[in-house]
């Protein structure tokens, strides 16, 4: 837009103090429609007020275009704290000109969104020619780079300006025809979420801690306190905190809080147990031996961080129960089988043709070669036995377990299972040491197997052995499945380099639950339409993304494989997705994680066949069976000849005597 010698209109419409409607972004209103009252107009969640807002620019020309600029300011202002979604789902504006039915005379729209942190701007061209629709902008990029976090009062505001370069009256069309579409990702009511006020440091709020849950919210860099009694001779007093679902921008998870007694005196520092469960950051805060009488506990929040909360506790008397890190089993061997689905019981291995049958076949077609150089006594055995045999020994006992065994060797670019989890683990890695922020965010590591939009997954594994589904397929059961240790590969990762303490249980339990679930969508993955002949099999799938599980704190299994649709993608992963998985680390001398599953096994109607799986067969099916037929021919062909010579030579006997 050019602004200086061109007469430039502009017509500014602002909020007055009172609002015509509803107004607040949020995961209840997702809509903004552009509405007008009485010249007054702003952004509102509800489709009201005038039907349109007219203007007419008489003195306009090519050489003096004139500029109009609108503002719709929502009103009133922003209430709960909100994510922004990563993009505009739509824009819809329906601007027209009364003197041109054709469309030919409408100008390009300049629009801009503010929206909290994020400003942007576009330009919308106008429908073809001959199309009077609205002009409609779909799926474009939000601009995060100061941040996706809308706060009580933040500015929203929408801008439309366009360009009249002759004499025409213009309408833009409102109370829903003109209008925004966010698709806001978790919001809170920061206000109406802070349960526990009061509880200032000043002013703690009085509770029963044993046999009662407690409800709060850690709202930006508040401080929630609490006071209770401790009871005489306690082992210990554990506090078990639960942190709603939350987005990674703004949990409060890894707050330690401080507890101290009456004489301002901190108990020792306590052990400290957290795992997921489902969506949910449990913490299992352990004293021990705490002093007898009133206590104060207080979490001190961080700003621009707001996270709902419940709480309770339980105590262990001197004397009685375990109360030492013991307790904590310390278990997490990841067991092949929670998605195998079909006729477990019927499991085979490989029964294709190897090297040794590749020397017992070279050993026979030289046998079957050297009866060429031996008068026979029978013209079938050098025209049709011994050339079956040969042509059944080359193909079934040389040939097809030739092209087995190159079958077998790694394809350019392809990893073994330990080298993808390795990167996977890398991709968590890095994600937490730069906090998540920017191109190391949850799209950096939660896609299936850590890998991203645009990448490919190339694996080999080794067939341990494979089962009928029921319906025709196959499921296989890889080796490297077996027994895998999490704990190895998890507190392994963590020797790449030092991590803060709050990293670090981040690192560990948010590793822990992706592996686990990546471990239980490939087991399931491992599905075929034909018998499997070879003992390796390869994966070479293209990567696109998907919503996947779209856990607000971890997201998982945003990415497939571009063969498999959207919609059986779901299905699979609702179907193998667990009723439970926790996922626990004991901060008490160990260096340990718990692993828990509790699943129902998928069925076979659930899950999918994807292309891009091929086990290493040879060239022919039962090729080891087809040699075997080239052995028995040869073997027939000798017995036939033997014996047609002891009956030649007994009847020539019979003769000269």
């Amino acid at each position: 837009m050019r602004w200086g010698r061109w007469a430039v209109i502009l017509v500014m419409i602002s909020l007055l103090s009172t609002p015509i409607a509803s107004a607040d972004l949020s995961m209840e209103n997702q809509s903004l429609n552009l509405v007008c009252s009485n010249n007054v107009c702003s952004l509102s969640t509800k489709a009201v007020g005038d039907m349109a807002l007219t203007g007419e620019e008489r003195q306009a020309n090519p050489a003096q275009p004139a500029t109009i600029v609108l503002e719709f300011p929502m009103s009133p202002s922003q209430m709960t704290v909100s994510l922004l979604p990563a993009t505009v789902e739509s824009m819809v504006f329906d601007l027209r000109i009364t003197e041109d039915n054709l469309g030919i005379t409408r100008p390009d729209l300049y629009v801009e969104l503010i929206v909290g942190p994020s400003s942007n701007a576009w330009v919308i061209e106008p429908p073809e020619l001959g199309d009077q629709g609205p002009y409609i902008l779909e799926n474009a990029d939000l601009d995060h780079s100061n941040g996706r976090i809308l706060k009580s009062g933040d500015e929203v505001l929408v801008r439309v300006s366009f360009d009249i370069s002759q004499p025409v009256t213009w309408e833009l069309h409102l109370a829903g025809e003109s209008r925004i579409e966010l698709p806001i990702e978790w919001s809170i009511d920061a206000e109406a979420s802070n349960y526990d006020e009061p509880s200032s440091f000043s002013e703690p709020r009085a509770i029963t801690l044993i046999g009662s849950t407690t409800q709060g919210g850690l709202m930006g860099a508040d401080v929630d306190c609490f006071r209770f009694d401790v009871e005489a001779q306690l082992s210990s007093l554990t506090v078990m905190i639960s942190w709603d679902s939350a987005p990674l921008e703004v949990e409060q998870s890894n707050v330690i809080p401080e507890f101290w007694d009456s004489e301002g005196r901190a108990e020792s520092e306590p052990e400290i147990r957290t795992k997921y469960e489902g969506d949910l950051v449990v913490n299992d805060i352990r004293w021990m031996e705490p002093n007898e009488g009133e206590h104060t506990l207080c979490w001190t929040g961080m700003s621009e961080r707001y996270q709902t909360y419940s709480f309770t506790g339980s105590k262990t008397i001197m004397g009685v129960g375990s109360t030492t890190p013991e307790e904590f089993t310390g278990d997490a061997t990841w067991d092949t089988g929670s998605s195998q689905v079909g006729q477990t019981e019927f499991a085979s291995q490989s029964n294709g043709a190897g090297v040794m049958t590749m020397v017992a076949a070279s050993v026979s077609i030289l046998v079957a070669l050297s009866g060429y150089m031996m008068k026979l006594s029978s013209p079938w055995l050098p025209r049709f036995m011994l050339p079956l045999s040969i042509l059944l020994l080359l193909f079934g006992g040389i040939i097809s377990p030739a092209v087995s065994i190159s079958n077998e060797s790694p394809n350019p670019g392809e990893m073994t299972l330990d080298e993808l989890l390795d990167k996977r683990l890398n991709r968590v890695y890095q994600g937490v040491i730069n906090d998540d922020q920017g191109e190391f965010g949850p799209h950096w590591y939660g896609g299936f197997m850590g890998l991203n939009d645009g990448e490919q997954l190339n694996l080999m594994l080794s067939i341990k052995s494979f089962h009928p589904v029921g319906d025709g397929r196959w499921q296989i059961q890889a080796q490297e499945l077996d027994d895998i240790d999490l704990d190895r590969l998890v507190f392994g990762k963590l020797n790449d380099g030092p991590l803060s303490d709050e990293n670090e249980v981040r690192f560990i339990l948010r590793s822990g639950r992706l592996l686990a679930l990546d471990l239980l969508l490939l087991e399931a993955l491992l599905i075929v339409d034909e018998q499997p002949r070879g003992d390796v099999l390869h994966i070479q799938w293209d990567m696109v993304s998907d919503p996947g599980m779209s856990s607000l704190s971890s997201p998982a299994w945003t990415s497939r494989p571009d063969t498999v649709s959207s919609e059986d993608w779901r299905r699979v992963t609702t179907a193998v997705k667990p009723d439970l998985l926790s996922v626990s680390f004991c901060d008490c001398g160990i260096d340990a994680m718990e692993l828990s599953i509790r699943s129902n096994p998928p069925s076979a109607n659930d899950l999918i066949t994807p292309q891009g799986i091929e086990t290493s067969n040879g060239l022919i099916p039962n090729d080891f069976w087809v040699a075997v037929l080239g052995f028995c021919v040869l073997i027939a062909a000798a017995v036939v000849e033997k014996e047609r010579r002891e009956k030649g030579m007994s009847l020539a006997s019979q003769i000269l005597n």
